[in-house]
């Protein structure tokens, strides 16, 4: 007598993202830390070259020395004449400004120190360290005033990468679990990134401080914030 063999019931799918959607899903953010990282370098990359432009002219040989070969960037010195003087008093903050009237170029005002602002005086000459066609320098006996440019467009192009890699490095990092939904979200995060980094190349590029302490404060302070959008979309 044959025996009937009831059907035994399938076992249940075990829950949860099978193993080829778990590495897709790895080498997704894998490709988003990478990219926000490569980006994050390229725009602090971009800074340090901006920083070591703005100082270049403390190096460059002398116009017309033995020192300099043909071609390439050179120190113009030149004699120039104060015309006026004058100070700028914002709260407990002063900015000294001298009127200068150069010798190949019309007059300009140039932001110096108090050292150089308080010992010259109207109608002595100063001394201009020219560097790729513009002022880079005004000195006088023996007190020197760096005159750095602003760097708006390195500002804007940097503050860009920057803000743009905080996004994609959050993206790769968290372990958010929104999806899309998390995109305003990092979108708002790379616009606060990138006005930081902004106000920070300004800042910091016009200073002239050494390197290692004009990068290592941003470097810190976009190394907080990016943590600070990880821990909070952490497991969210």
């Amino acid at each position: 007598m044959k025996t009937r063999i009831r059907d035994a019931k399938r076992p249940a799918r075990p829950r949860g993202p099978r193993p080829s959607g778990a590495v897709a899903h790895a080498l997704t953010k894998g490709l988003f830390l990478l990219a926000g990282l490569a980006t994050t370098v390229l725009g602090f990359s971009w800074f340090v070259d901006e920083h070591d432009a703005a100082g270049a002219y403390r190096t460059a040989p002398v116009c017309g020395t033995a020192a300099h070969t043909p071609g390439t960037d050179c120190v113009r010195h030149e004699t120039g004449k104060v015309t006026a003087i004058s100070t700028d008093i914002d709260g407990e903050s002063t900015t000294y400004r001298l009127t200068v009237a150069r010798e190949t170029a019309p007059g300009h005002s140039y932001t110096v120190n108090s050292a150089v602002f308080y010992d010259a005086k109207v109608g002595v000459d100063v001394e201009l360290a020219v560097f790729r066609g513009r002022v880079a320098e005004v000195s006088y006996h023996g007190h020197r005033a760096q005159n750095p440019g602003t760097p708006w467009l390195t500002s804007v192009e940097v503050a860009l990468l920057v803000g743009l890699g905080s996004a994609l490095t959050a993206t790769g990092v968290s372990h958010s679990r929104l999806g899309l939904r998390a995109a305003p979200f990092y979108f708002s995060t790379a616009v606060f990134v990138a006005a930081m980094a902004f106000l920070g190349c300004l800042v910091f590029v016009s200073s002239q401080q050494p390197l290692a302490v004009t990068l290592a404060a941003p470097v810190l302070g976009w190394l907080s914030m990016t943590a600070c959008v990880i821990v909070a979309t952490w497991d969210c």
